[in-house]
């Protein structure tokens, strides 16, 4: 791999800057905000590559644990990590991989969308384990996993699809623009 030159770091930056406000406007429901974080997640990879996307998030979760409001609703702080919804975070990290990975060669939007679709599907699988563990062994408030299925594929999985299906159509807009061709997918 090659050493990230000020452009790469100039477009991680921007791009944590860009997921850092994604998250400041929140929806509240239960225990889960919706945001706009899951339209990054899945379109900031696209765009920069597996391994820029990789790093914004990773800088995203480290501005977020060291107190920076940065985390949905402008919360931050090592306290966050206990927090149910921190597993999505952490998803973010295998999302960016996934679907950087998936779209470092032009795909058509099917492909894109079902490259996308899996980032989404390991997103929700990492996610709702994490909110498992932490609310039935830390927050000692048990609840079935089948439960959180039920919300979050009945409540969440709709607006994500539609974040997705957003995500696809700009990444597909924007790829085709003169910028995108610039941009060194690391």
């Amino acid at each position: 791999m090659k050493k990230p030159s000020a452009y790469d770091l100039t477009q991680i930056a921007l791009s944590t800057a860009l997921l850092a406000v994604a998250s400041i406007v929140v929806l509240p429901i239960g225990v889960i905000p919706i945001t706009l974080q899951v339209f990054f997640f899945l379109f900031i990879p696209a765009l920069l590559g597996p391994v820029k996307g990789l790093m914004t998030i990773i800088l995203y979760i480290i501005m977020g644990l060291i107190g920076l409001p940065v985390f949905a609703g402008g919360s931050g702080g090592i306290g966050s990590i206990l927090s149910p919804s921190f597993g999505y975070i952490i998803g973010a990290l295998i999302v960016a991989w996934i679907v950087g990975r998936g779209l470092l060669n032009q795909r058509s939007k099917l492909q894109t969308l079902g490259i996308m679709s899996m980032g989404l599907g390991a997103l929700y699988v990492i996610g709702m384990t994490y909110q498992y563990m932490i609310m039935t062994y830390f927050l000692q408030t048990p609840i079935s996993f089948m439960s959180i299925m039920s919300v979050n594929f009945s409540v969440f999985l709709p607006i994500d699809m539609l974040k997705m299906i957003l995500a696809v159509g700009l990444y597909g807009r924007l790829v085709k623009l003169p910028f995108a061709k610039r941009i060194d997918k690391l």
